[in-house]
């Protein structure tokens, strides 16, 4: 790969000079964007999942993530995620607004712009809060959403950012691995959106044995715009192009179709590869989908018999699947795929199971608290919980005044639990009229 000479942009640090190399460069640029499709993506796997009176809220409640959180992370949240250090626990405000220029960095893009590096990590930013609102739709008010995601960005992500992959962070020094976001994304988003569905309590027409998916194309294509931007999800990370991307991106792949393959052997694709995919042989990238994958199956087999309305599945799929993902990091890593990591219990070095189990719980303590300091101040000032007629009617008519087709409308009035309601002729539940 050729370096850039006639454009270069360097940086001179105490011990060394950074170079700007175009195809790094070019690389990441691409990366961000494949994983800023991975939002609108998540929006369209959510939204054919949900019930008709929700699919625009369920747009919206992923899209809006894409507007709020990067105004957060150029202001302030990248600095406070990555900016120049005070400490193992946090990162600074020194690099607000983005006020760096186009300068290289020594530790996070020695060969490209730390703009591009803060716009790649900015979508990672996005897609985490979009993943928890898949726990909490049809029944979560919207401005209070919006002041959470803000709050639980600030709060929450990026401190966790920091721990596990700022210079310093003290989860990074202490050893855990957590290549692309498994512990950062997954398990923070996947918890959190336990937590909250448990704040908020099952929904008003919750039956665990139905579903609601009204638009299975909308999730089959959502499914394969995921896959695809999983490319600058995982791969990505490597950080520049190079074998390690290319080890990335095989295992990511691969993990990804054993875990269909095993899906559809038992009878959805979820792998829990990403915290790994970077530190372990293609081999074990198949491991990595077919276990994750038979336990969630089995899990969501029983859902019902579960005391929370996760709508859906976010704590189990994620929380549960990278949980799973993050400790068989663990077990299979080898420090010969790539210097910066570790090897695992099976090769030698039993501790650092014990690294993982530490950065699991971290991440599972941190986003539960979080999640309750933030929803429970909301709930008990200007409320988070839709009431029961207008869960009925579905947010697509209360919050947004838009309907999914233009025979959507409200029809008789019903009564449910001795609440009269207006029912929508859409509706997914039966209702004994009044």
């Amino acid at each position: 790969m050729a370096t850039t000479t006639a454009t270069i942009i360097s940086t001179t640090t105490a011990s060394t000079t950074l170079v700007f190399d175009s195809g790094d460069n070019a690389w990441m640029m691409v990366s961000t964007a494949f994983v800023l499709m991975m939002t609108p993506a998540l929006a369209f796997f959510y939204g054919g999942l949900v019930d008709r009176k929700n699919i625009l809220n369920q747009l919206f409640l992923s899209f809006v993530c894409m507007g709020i959180v990067f105004v957060q992370w150029v202001l302030f949240g990248f600095s406070f995620a990555f900016g120049s250090p005070v400490s193992r626990g946090f990162g600074s405000f020194a690099d607000s607004a983005l006020r760096f220029g186009q300068r290289l960095d020594d530790f996070y893009s020695p060969s490209y712009p730390l703009l591009t590096y803060a716009a790649y990590q900015g979508t990672f930013a996005i897609i985490t809060p979009a993943l928890i609102s898949g726990a909490i739709v049809g029944r979560m008010k919207v401005t209070p959403y919006m002041i959470f995601i803000v709050i639980w960005t600030t709060c929450c992500y990026d401190p966790l950012a920091h721990w596990v992959w700022g210079s310093n962070g003290w989860l990074k020094h202490l050893g855990t691995l957590d290549f692309a976001g498994g512990t950062v994304v997954h398990i923070s988003s996947g918890v959190s959106g336990y937590v909250a569905s448990a704040i908020l309590g099952k929904r008003v027409d919750y039956k665990p044995h139905a579903s609601n998916a009204h638009n299975i194309p909308f999730t089959v294509l959502g499914t394969c715009l995921l896959w695809v931007g999983w490319t600058g999800f995982n791969a990505g990370s490597a950080n520049i192009a190079s074998g390690l991307a290319s080890l990335a991106l095989v295992n990511t792949y691969a993990a990804a179709a054993a875990g269909l393959v095993t899906w559809v052997v038992i009878d959805a694709m979820r792998v829990g590869i990403t915290p790994a995919c970077g530190f372990v042989q293609p081999g074990w990238a198949l491991l990595f989908g077919i276990i994750p994958t038979i336990i969630i199956y089995f899990v969501l087999l029983h859902k019902h018999h579960l005391i929370f309305d996760d709508t859906l599945d976010v704590a189990v799929v994620h929380g549960c699947g990278e949980i799973i993902g993050a400790f068989m990091t663990g077990l299979f890593a080898q420090l010969s795929n790539n210097p910066a990591g570790a090897d695992g219990a099976f090769y030698g070095h039993p501790v650092q199971m014990w690294y993982q189990i530490a950065g699991i719980l971290t991440a599972i303590g941190f986003a539960s608290v979080c999640t309750a300091a933030i929803l429970l101040p909301l709930k008990y000032t200007i409320g988070i919980r839709l009431s029961p007629d207008k869960e009925l009617r579905g947010l697509d008519w209360i919050a947004h005044d838009e309907k999914w087709s233009h025979n959507d409308k409200p029809g008789q009035a019903v009564t449910i639990t001795g609440i009269p309601v207006n029912k929508p002729k859409y509706a997914p539940y039966t209702i004994q009229n009044n």
